[in-house]
C-alpha cells in the first residue's frame, strides 16, 4: 500500500508508492555523454585549455586534483555586489564565485574507481577552497554539488565538482537554519544528531557506519535510494575537519561507491556537500548545525504532482534501498 511518512528534517511529506515501479520505465545509463579523450580540458597535459589555476595538490611532481573557474561561469567574483529596484522589481549583481574542482587527471576514471588516497585529496581540496573563500567577508554560502551523469546535469564526462560561492543565503536554507537553532534551544541536541539516534534504534535503513559518520536511507526519503552522510561528532563544516575526520570521511565514501555501483551500477547521481553557511559562522554553529551529504540518484523524473504540491513521490521504500545497497541489486 501507499503511505505518507513526514520528514523532520526537510519538514515535508514523502508519498511512498511502490505499486509504480510497475511502470514500464527502466534505470537509465548516464554515460551517453562523449567519452572522447581528444577535446577534454580537465585531463593531464591539457590544462592550457582551462582559465588560470587556483590550486593544485601534487604527487611526484603531477597534479592529481586541481581547481580552475568555471568557464561558463553563472557568477564573477569580478562583479561588485550590488542591488537594485525597477519600480515593481528588484535585482542584483551577479556576483560570487564559480569554481570547478577537477577531482582526478584521468579521464575515464568515476567515483567509484577511486581509491582511499583520491578520496583523501578530493576531501582535501574542499576543505582548502572553504577556507580560502571564507575570507571574502562578501559571500555567505558555499553551494558544493557534484552531477554524476547527463541525467544529473553534467556536461562532461570527466568526472568533477563544481563550488558556487554566494552573496546570500536562500529564504528555503535561512528556515532550515533557524529551524535547527530553534530545535536546539528547546531541547538542548541538535536536530541531526536526534535524527541519527532514530535512524540508529530503526536500523533497518543503515548500510554503513564507522566512528565519525553514518550511511543510511532516510526513513521518508524524498528520492528512490537516497543516502544521507551525517557527521556523528560535533563537526558543522569542513573547515573543522582535522586530518583524522577526512580519514574517516574518506573511507566511508570509498566503500560507500563501491557498493552505489555494485547496486545501481553507472546511474546518474547529484551529490550534495552540506556545511554551515560563513553568515553567522561561529564556534557556537557547531552546537545545533551538522556536516551531511546528500546523494540523490537520478533514476526517475519528477512530474507535475511533486512541482505543484511540494510532495515528492518516491516508488522506493528506504529499508529496500539499504538492503539493495549493502547486498547489491538483484
Amino acid at each position: 500500500m501507499s503511505e505518507f511518512r513526514y520528514c523532520k528534517f526537510t519538514q515535508e511529506w514523502t508519498l511512498f508508492a511502490p505499486e509504480r515501479l510497475k511502470r514500464p520505465i527502466y534505470f537509465t545509463s548516464q554515460h551517453t555523454l562523449r567519452k572522447e579523450e581528444e577535446e577534454c580540458p580537465f585531463d593531464r597535459g591539457k590544462e592550457e585549455y582551462t582559465p588560470h589555476e587556483i590550486d593544485r595538490i601534487d604527487q611526484k611532481g603531477e597534479w592529481q586534483c586541481r581547481v580552475v573557474p568555471n568557464l561558463y561561469n553563472a557568477l564573477s567574483i569580478d562583479h561588485a555586489p550590488s542591488s537594485s529596484k525597477d519600480y515593481y522589481f528588484e535585482k542584483m549583481s551577479g556576483f560570487g564565485a564559480h569554481e570547478v574542482i577537477v577531482e582526478t587527471p584521468h579521464h575515464h576514471k568515476q567515483i567509484w574507481d577511486y581509491d582511499y588516497n583520491e578520496f583523501v585529496n578530493y576531501l582535501t581540496m574542499i576543505q582548502k577552497r572553504l577556507t580560502s573563500l571564507k575570507n571574502d567577508k562578501r559571500l555567505a554560502h558555499l553551494s558544493i554539488f557534484k552531477n554524476q551523469g547527463e541525467n544529473a546535469g553534467a556536461s562532461l564526462y570527466h568526472s568533477h565538482t563544481q563550488i558556487m560561492a554566494l552573496p546570500y543565503i536562500s529564504s528555503q536554507l535561512a528556515h532550515l537554519i533557524e529551524y535547527k537553532k530553534a530545535y536546539y534551544q528547546r531541547h538542548k541536541r541538535a536536530f541531526l544528531d536526534d535524527l541519527l539516534y532514530e535512524e540508529q534504534q530503526y536500523d533497518k535503513n543503515i548500510i554503513i557506519e564507522n566512528s565519525d559518520f553514518l550511511v543510511f536511507c532516510p526513513y521518508a526519503s524524498q528520492h528512490a535510494f537516497q543516502v544521507k552522510i551525517v557527521a556523528k561528532k560535533r563537526l558543522s563544516s569542513l573547515i573543522e575537519f582535522e586530518p583524522n575526520h577526512i580519514a574517516s570521511l574518506s573511507d566511508i565514501l570509498h566503500e560507500f561507491f563501491k557498493k552505489f555501483h555494485k547496486a545501481l551500477g553507472e546511474v546518474s547521481f547529484n551529490m550534495i556537500i552540506k556545511n554551515a553557511p560563513y553568515r553567522d559562522y561561529s564556534s557556537t554553529t557547531k552546537e545545533y548545525y551538522r556536516f551531511y551529504i546528500d546523494i540523490i540518484p537520478r533514476i526517475y523524473k519528477i512530474a507535475g504532482f511533486e512541482l505543484d504540491s511540494n510532495i515528492h513521490i518516491n516508488v522506493v521504500m528506504p529499508d529496500k534501498a539499504a538492503k539493495t545497497y549493502k547486498e547489491g541489486y538483484e
